[in-house]
């Protein structure tokens, strides 16, 4: 079967408990996400709510987005490749900020989460509430996003951030980083704070969301896991000495890790420097690593993406990808329990992949 032709569902199935049981494959699983890096634009609604807004859960009727959710779906399950799609909150949204009392602002065409720069006294028993507005706001986008497809396709969360970039974000980040080292006890306690409240909102959302076929779905990186899965990340601990990280964060890491099934988690190459000790969390199943604009080439990543290979992790690689990166990961990756997910900003250039994929990896 040639890449780029319809791929039934079950198919697409088999091909990942292939990669989940790293098993010797032709090649590695290879989709795209088209549009991915702008998912404001994607929905009519928001841009309603004007310029400069300080966003509140009111401003958000969950039904004027289904049909644009429609749109969205249907545009992502046109382009054929082999990972499954799907559709998850507002992705634009830093929904778990947000939820933890930071502003958010509607910007351009982005939504930010400005920091809440808050005194520790504020934080004091910081935690999620059941009539929590940003909370109760995310879980009736689930339920109803749930409604809409009518079990044609799989909801998913969206980005939920990570213990770093959540202590960042209520602190500021500048503060975060000098608290590292004038109250690291204190930034262990946020953090742990911070860990609870990630766990609750991922458990709940797992009572709205149905399985879709046995398992659950990370949208954006077309990630389906046998069985429910945790997205974390840490982009602020590009920041983190590993001392730092190892003394203040790794345990929460470990501990949301291991409060699911599966865990995947997003890093930045900026972050790469820390790898070893996100391989020292076993529980840690696939390592998501950007192809970032900025930052390392393709082929000064290779040692680190190698090294998850050596530890029989599994690996997603995404971004960007020109051929001459494809051919790269070709040569000096296993294709086993290996994902190389290319990000377009139109389908225009999918017929052009297509044609250089079966060429060099079929």
């Amino acid at each position: 079967m040639k890449f780029g032709e319809p791929k039934h569902v079950d198919d697409k199935i088999k091909d990942y408990l292939k990669f989940w049981n790293l098993e010797d494959t032709a090649r590695p699983l290879i989709g795209f996400d088209v549009g991915g890096f702008f998912p404001f634009q994607w929905f009519g609604a928001l841009k309603e709510i004007g310029e400069n807004v300080w966003l509140e859960p009111d401003h958000l009727v969950v039904g004027k987005y289904l049909n644009d959710y429609t749109g969205v779906y249907q545009r992502a399950s046109d382009v054929h490749d082999d990972l499954i799609k799907g559709v998850s909150p507002i992705p634009a949204i830093p929904w778990m900020e947000a939820m933890l009392g930071c502003p958010v602002e509607i910007s351009g065409e982005s939504i930010w989460g400005r920091e809440r720069d808050a005194d520790w006294e504020e934080l004091d028993g910081i935690s999620l509430e059941g009539n929590n507005p940003w909370f109760k706001k995310y879980l009736e986008f689930l339920e109803a996003l749930v409604g809409n497809a009518e079990g044609e396709y799989p909801i998913s969360q969206p980005i939920l951030r990570g213990i770093t970039d959540l202590v960042g974000a209520l602190r500021g980040n500048n503060q975060a980083l000098i608290d590292t080292m004038e109250a690291p006890g204190r930034v262990k306690d946020l953090a742990k704070r911070c860990t609870e409240a990630l766990i609750q909102v991922t458990r709940k959302q797992y009572e709205i969301i149905p399985p879709f076929h046995q398992g659950y779905l990370i949208e954006q990186f077309g990630m389906w896991a046998p069985d429910k899965i945790v997205r974390l990340q840490e982009d602020l601990s590009a920041v983190y000495s590993p001392r730092i990280y190892c003394d203040l964060i790794q345990e929460y890491d470990r501990e949301v890790a291991s409060a699911f099934p599966y865990c995947l988690i997003h890093l930045h190459n900026s972050s790469l420097f820390l790898l070893d000790y996100f391989l020292e969390i076993e529980d840690i199943d696939v390592f998501q690593i950007n192809r970032d604009v900025v930052g390392m080439s393709t082929e000064e990543m290779i040692p680190y993406l190698r090294k998850v290979q050596d530890q029989n992790r599994r690996l997603l690689i995404r971004g960007a990808l020109s051929e001459e990166d494809l051919t790269l990961m070709k040569t000096h990756l296993s294709p086993r329990g290996l994902i190389l997910q290319i990000v377009l900003n139109n389908a225009e250039k999918v017929p052009v992949y297509n044609d250089f994929i079966n060429a060099r990896f079929n």
